[in-house]
């Protein structure tokens, strides 16, 4: 028999693998926020001053403090109206009280994604005609908006202490309750459970001051963080382990099936407020990203809690009686963990060469290797339980105490081993998730790929703007504008768009495009066939002799 849980152990690891190798092929979709369009639009040039900027980003966002800032191009801050999102939870919009004079202005902007990840940027537009330093500027204005590393850094100290303690707390509490209910009196189980709850709320309140100094004024602007969505579950994970910290005293209460029913409900709606504030609320399939990672979480916190269960509460002589209890729950707990990996990793990889070239693809291969060492590792110790026990029982009268006869000395100290090296694999695997949190996954980078391109061409008095909505392979959005830094502009008597890519030696491509307006015509199919850097030429007619052309280079990606 424990050889068949063996090979159990190994192709659930083996399924695992091939499963995220199947999912690292899949498409690339969003996963977090990324700014989709604005009004001006990057590098434009109007001929009357815009009276608000306008972003609009791929899913909600929440803004900041200084969600949106406007300066001139000799770096004079522009007074704006209040930051609103009137036009729904995706846009952020502020006023421009006034008339801009004509020259180059820096937008700055700053907001919070669902999934709690702060996001920045920055673009030029003009009015009139463009002012000269503007790019300079522009490069000053991206420089202030860059998140400070030391943030970062304690952003990902505090999750990971958060995720440890939670598991700790509730995992080992779970565990006792199933597998060595006579240990929930005893001292060392109390000990455990408030190192657990003490060091779940540490970890929360770096987590949220380390997010106030990234998007606020110091690391004490809590309000800062609050007063987003991922803020305010942050705030309500502290409030949750604060509370089940406050009830240790009263753990005794498990025995009683109706408390422990209440108990599991309050337990799995602090994995829900963990979840909901992370990567499971942002991207596609947020319902089956949301259960899965619930699932998650209590597998992980039910291993852990076995682990810590066995190697630090039990006593010796129940040694090895708890832990050949545990074993057929641990099994459970990878096969859960398994599951809910692969849909997660479905969700969030972009492909193999992405999962190597990211910082989330170098954190889940770690994740990968370790969770094979410690299944591993964790099938030897199971494997040297069940004989054991078979052993030690078949050799023992049968009046000698279940307890005693499953616990000799010189079997004990292989297990101990054993479960160390477990419980440090644990430990790792934790902080590999805590990476995995903070890091973007490759889907986002792909997406940012694919974001919206806006490019200006100036021929004479004239300027053309091309849109692409995004750029990207396949029928995309085009919009072509005409418009005159003078001002006043006769209409085109036709606007005709190729496309071509010399480098493959493809083209010159019609694009079939429709009147939207005055010197504005757009299209929903313009179609790319293949990703590169492709030549659009726009070309506006004005009577039978008169016609004007304007060449930009647009670089297009695979969507």
């Amino acid at each position: 028999m424990s050889r068949v849980y063996f090979l159990i152990r190994w192709l659930a690891v083996v399924a695992a693998v091939t499963a995220i190798v199947l999912a690292a092929s899949g498409r690339v979709a969003s996963a977090h926020a990324d700014l989709l369009t604005s009004d001006p639009a990057p590098d434009s040039v109007l001929s009357t001053p815009p009276a608000e900027i306008v972003l609009t980003f791929t899913e909600p966002v929440d803004p900041t403090q200084d969600a949106i800032r406007v300066v001139t191009a000799d770096g004079t801050p522009v007074e704006l109206g209040p930051v609103a999102q009137d036009l729904g939870s995706d846009s952020v919009t502020a006023a421009l009280p006034g008339e801009l004079a004509d020259g180059s202005y820096v937008v700055a902007w700053s907001v919070v994604s669902a999934d709690s990840h702060p996001i920045r940027g920055a673009f030029v537009f003009s009015v009139g005609a463009p002012s000269s330093g503007a790019d300079d500027l522009l490069g000053s204005v991206l420089d202030d908006t860059n998140t400070e590393p030391a943030g970062d850094l304690w952003l990902s100290i505090g999750r990971f202490a958060s995720y440890l303690g939670i598991a700790a707390l509730i995992g080992t509490l779970a565990a006792a309750v199933i597998v060595a209910p006579t240990t929930l009196s005893g001292r060392r189980i109390a000990t455990v459970l408030f190192a657990g709850g003490y060091l779940a709320m540490a970890g929360t309140i770096v987590m949220i001051s380390a997010q106030a100094n990234l998007i606020g004024t110091s690391f004490l602007d809590w309000f800062a963080v609050t007063d987003t969505r991922s803020g305010r579950w942050w705030l309500a994970r502290l409030i949750i382990v604060a509370m089940l910290t406050g009830l240790i005293p009263w753990r005794r209460l498990l025995d009683r099936r109706p408390v422990q029913a209440a108990a599991a409900a309050v337990s799995l709606g602090l994995f829900a407020v963990v979840a909901a504030g992370g990567h499971a609320v942002s991207g596609r399939w947020v319902g089956i990203a949301l259960t899965a990672t619930v699932l998650h979480l209590a597998a992980m916190a039910l291993w852990v809690g076995g682990l810590v269960l066995i190697f630090v509460v039990v006593e010796r002589c129940s040694l090895l009686a708890t832990a050949a209890r545990f074993s057929p729950l641990a099994l459970a707990a990878v096969a859960a963990l398994t599951a809910s990996g692969v849909v997660n990793g479905w969700r969030q990889l972009g492909g193999l060469v992405a999962v190597s070239d990211s910082n989330y693809g170098r954190w889940l291969i770690v994740k990968l290797v370790v969770v094979v060492i410690v299944v591993t590792v964790a099938s030897g110790s199971r494997w040297l339980i069940r004989d054991v026990t078979t052993t030690v029982v078949a050799t023992q009268p049968a009046s000698i105490g279940a307890a005693a006869a499953v616990t000799p000395p010189d079997n004990e100290r292989p297990l101990r081993r054993t479960l160390a090296i477990e419980v440090i694999g644990v430990v790792v695997i934790l902080a590999a998730t805590a990476g995995l949190t903070g890091a973007t996954p490759p889907r986002q980078a792909a997406a940012a790929k694919a974001v919206d391109a806006s490019v200006s061409v100036i021929r004479d008095d004239k300027v053309a703007q091309i849109d692409l909505l995004p750029a990207v392979t396949g029928g995309t959005v085009m919009h072509v504008t005409i418009t005159s830094p003078a001002g006043s502009l006769d209409p085109a008597d036709e606007i005709t768009v190729t496309a071509e890519l010399p480098a493959q030696q493809v083209g010159p491509l019609d694009v079939l495009t429709f009147p939207a307006g005055p010197n504005h015509v757009t299209t929903n199919e313009a179609n790319f066939p293949i990703p590169g850097q492709w030549t659009i030429t726009v070309t506006a007619r004005y009577g039978e002799f008169d016609q004007v052309v304007f060449t930009a280079d647009i670089a297009i990606t695979n969507p």
